[in-house]
């Protein structure tokens, strides 16, 4: 059997894109049978307290740190070597979960932006389609600006009765409906591209599942694609995020701190 390190999926934000982040695992693995898989520990809970009304500081939001560490550390013990979080805004908090578990955690954030770089290095307008909490926060803006990029946001307008409706309103994706909010989405990101952005992010988890690039004249990146590839190899390779062959695994072994990258 192939010597592959165990990933662990923390999940629940949403459980549709935990199970889509499942599937694209699956599907972009490279096997002939059965155990060439790499072997996967996923948690869906949806107990996490909301993400949104904790990052934007809103009063009584409870934190969802905690029990998204308390998440972490069970896939740490039913044998995970490296943890993905399907959840562009849970991000926000990556350094708290990365400090208490001793595996490393993939950052999609800093692999999305590595991807932009390494693969449209003449692109300088990057526009994204995310949660006005993902947005307000800036950790897609930092990461790009770190590395010469300019982010291209929706105006108030497009984001508050397209983006915002087409993830939260009642017919929308956090309520299990694809159509209506797949054609406001691409509406968004028709208008960024005419507006000057070279290539667009899907930036929320939710966006991944119907934002796809068969249905669009302009490059849309995937986030959840970029870390399932990455995590695929570093699996495959039985390394963690950021180590070199076997550093990562030594040191949750040894009990000491993993590299964060």
């Amino acid at each position: 059997m192939a010597d592959f390190s165990t990933i662990g999926i923390l999940g629940g934000m949403g459980p549709e894109a935990t199970n889509q982040l499942c599937a694209l695992l699956t599907a972009l693995t490279p096997v002939a049978r059965d155990q060439d898989h790499i072997p996967v520990i996923t948690y869906n809970n949806s107990s996490i307290p909301d993400r949104v009304r904790a990052v934007r500081g809103e009063a009584n939001a409870e934190s969802p740190v905690p029990e998204m560490i308390r998440t972490a550390r069970v896939l740490e013990e039913a044998g995970a070597r490296l943890l993905l979080m399907p959840c562009n805004l849970a991000h926000f908090y990556y350094d708290d979960i990365q400090a208490a578990i001793r595996v490393p955690l993939l950052n999609m954030i800093e692999e999305t932006v590595n991807f932009v770089v390494e693969n449209y290095p003449h692109c300088r307008r990057v526009g994204i389609v995310a949660s006005t909490p993902t947005l307000e926060c800036g950790i897609y803006e930092r990461a790009f600006l770190k590395r010469g990029r300019i982010l291209l946001r929706p105006d108030d307008t497009d984001q508050q009765t397209k983006v915002m409706r087409a993830i939260y309103a009642e017919d929308g994706l956090k309520c299990g409906y694809k159509q209506k909010p797949r054609a406001l989405l691409m509406e968004v990101a028709e208008r960024l591209a005419a507006e000057g952005a070279e290539i667009i992010i899907a930036g929320c988890t939710e966006a991944s599942l119907v934002m796809k690039q068969e249905e669009s004249q302009f490059p849309i990146i995937d986030p959840m694609e970029i870390i399932a590839r990455v995590a695929i190899e570093r699996a495959r390779a039985g390394t963690g995020a950021g180590a070199p062959p076997g550093e990562a695994l030594a040191s949750s072994e040894s009990g000491a701190p993993a590299q964060a990258r």
